[in-house]
């Protein structure tokens, strides 16, 4: 009788062992899943402001580079010029007038990176699923950096040497009508060295290296990749 009572017992606890378990396991797997979906909307969240921000991103960078694209056309008139041995025509100087104002650089990409900011001050690069777009979100900044190099070369050489030299021979919108311009500037070695290297460091940004092209090919993978219910 008292071994019947045992396993009667230990059928019994065994039972309620069991439905614990099970219980535990059921309430381990809800929560999961509620991790899980909070996960998901806030994946999902990101990615809107990802995207929002990127396509702005673009833009700018669409606008900058078409400045590039100026500054490079104007030299590249400009350059066509040389040598200068004297004063030139008047409908020439007309054009060279409109050349060197656009023939200034300066225009830097500096796109929002609020959305990757957040990520990274969180440690929430993880919650993003979709391995390509969380590595071009990492690595963003380090992309940036790159290409920001040669903008930064044509502003400083812009700053140090292109302006101050313009500065001191004509006036501030290149009025050639001016008496005051300094025609014999066209002239020297030095006004030609400094548009030449001018065009130069502009052609730096635009084709050296492929900088530009990875961040525009970055940039158009991010936006797709981000789109709000894309199955990211």
């Amino acid at each position: 009788m008292n071994d019947n009572k045992t396993r009667k017992y230990l059928k019994y606890a065994t039972g309620e062992i069991t439905l614990v378990v099970i219980g535990i396991l059921i309430a381990l797997q809800i929560n999961n899943w509620n991790e899980k979906r909070k996960d998901s909307n806030k994946e999902k969240a990101i990615l809107v402001n990802v995207h929002n921000e990127f396509k702005q991103n673009q833009k700018q960078l669409d606008s900058v580079v078409k400045h590039h694209q100026h500054v490079y056309n104007n030299c590249t008139k400009i350059i066509s010029l040389f040598p200068i041995t004297t004063k030139p025509e008047p409908e020439i100087l007309d054009s060279l007038a409109y050349q060197l104002f656009w023939s200034y650089g300066g225009n830097t990409f500096n796109p929002s990176q609020t959305s990757i900011n957040a990520l990274a001050s969180t440690s929430s690069f993880d919650i993003i699923k979709n391995d390509t777009l969380r590595d071009h979100l990492i690595s963003w900044n380090d992309l940036i950096t790159d290409y920001q190099e040669e903008e930064l070369r044509v502003l400083e050489h812009m700053v140090q040497q292109y302006d101050p030299y313009m500065s001191k021979h004509f006036d501030w919108n290149f009025n050639f009508n001016d008496p005051r311009n300094d025609f014999d500037a066209l002239q020297t070695l030095e006004f030609e060295y400094l548009v030449r290297n001018q065009h130069f460091l502009v052609d730096q940004i635009l084709t050296n290296a492929g900088e530009l092209q990875k961040v525009q090919k970055t940039l158009s993978e991010i936006i797709e990749l981000s789109k709000p219910y894309s199955g990211n």
